[in-house]
């Protein structure tokens, strides 16, 4: 079985996972340049670049505009999304994703949902970063998706409602149901969109799974060779399953659904079926609940777009 495994032990953005990504296929860049066009966005376009963080090159994807983008609300993006050529899967998972980052967004603000709005390249950004994440993931043909415990930083952040301590309060929201942990770096690592995609896209968390590793792609953001530098790293990999022995930690969890070490007998983690603890991450891996399906948010509205210190823009 084809395992795509997401390590945000660094945090992740939504740009650093779209890069990653592409980055991990041979046919990424393509795939994307192509994508976008059929959004039918006037005057977007994507720049891929290479850069050196801590020694190690990454790629990197930004969005370009050469014509002003318009005030755009959920009920727009969705229009853009419904109209694209692009697979249905693909377009049925990228709205699940922004619905769940406007969600968190009138949640923490206590605003109907059709209020709640995309402020302006931060739409496209958002909507680019998401779309393009989700269908590479689809096109690496795999049949599970794991993400490694999220790491959320640490800190302050500061906005137009004020300084709030990380993770910033949609963060926080979208955090519910995920595994997570936070380091000393003083600054903050997870953004909305990133969260958005990792908890949309992921069946588990986890440790990397036993198994030949077939390819490696690594994604930078705007702002990674800061005083913190940070990448996204992502895996394709051929698993092994190993049948437990006598190791079974498949209590029941919300739903009906396990919450431990396999999923139907079978343990994609090797003989032991857990982790080792590494940075606070926890030792058990779980599997995703249903009810962690409370859609999230975008941290542009109300005519602002937050960035946090480590710079990502919220992607």
């Amino acid at each position: 079985m084809k395992v795509l495994y997401l390590e945000c032990a660094l945090g992740v953005s939504g740009d650093m996972l779209l890069a990653a990504l592409s980055d991990m296929l041979e046919d990424g860049p393509k795939v994307l340049t192509e994508a976008v066009a059929s959004l039918g966005l006037p005057g977007v376009s994507l720049r891929f670049s290479e850069h050196m963080i801590q020694g190690i090159r990454t790629r990197r994807v930004e969005v370009l505009e050469e014509t002003p983008q318009p005030l755009r609300h959920l009920a727009d993006l969705t229009r853009i999304v419904d109209a694209s050529p692009l697979p249905e899967a693909t377009k049925r998972r990228g709205m699940e994703a922004l619905t769940r980052l406007a969600t968190a967004e009138s949640t923490v603000h206590n605003e109907p949902l059709e209020h709640i709005h995309f402020h302006e390249v931060g739409a496209v950004d958002t909507v680019v970063d998401i779309l393009g994440a989700v269908l590479l993931a689809e096109l690496s043909g795999a049949e599970r998706v794991v993400a490694s415990p999220v790491n959320l930083g640490s800190g302050f952040v500061e906005f137009s409602h004020g300084r709030f301590p990380v993770p910033a309060p949609a963060c926080a929201e979208l955090a519910k149901g995920m595994r997570t942990f936070a380091t000393d770096s003083g600054m903050e690592l997870a953004t909305p969109t990133g969260l958005a995609l990792v908890k949309t896209l992921a069946d588990a968390y986890g440790p990397l799974p036993l198994g030949s590793v077939q390819a490696v792609g690594y994604g930078s953001g705007t702002y990674s060779g800061g005083a913190y530098p940070t990448f996204l790293r992502t895996y394709l990999i051929e698993a092994e399953a190993c049948e437990e022995r006598g190791h079974h930690d498949g209590h029941s969890g919300h739903n009906g659904h396990e919450h431990g070490h396999e999923r139907h007998g079978i343990s994609y983690y090797g003989p032991h079926g857990h982790e080792d603890g590494n940075q606070g991450q926890g030792r058990h891996v779980h599997a995703k609940q249903e009810d962690d399906r409370e859609h999230g948010h975008d941290h542009e509205h109300h005519g602002h777009r937050h960035q946090g210190r480590h710079g990502h823009d919220h992607d």
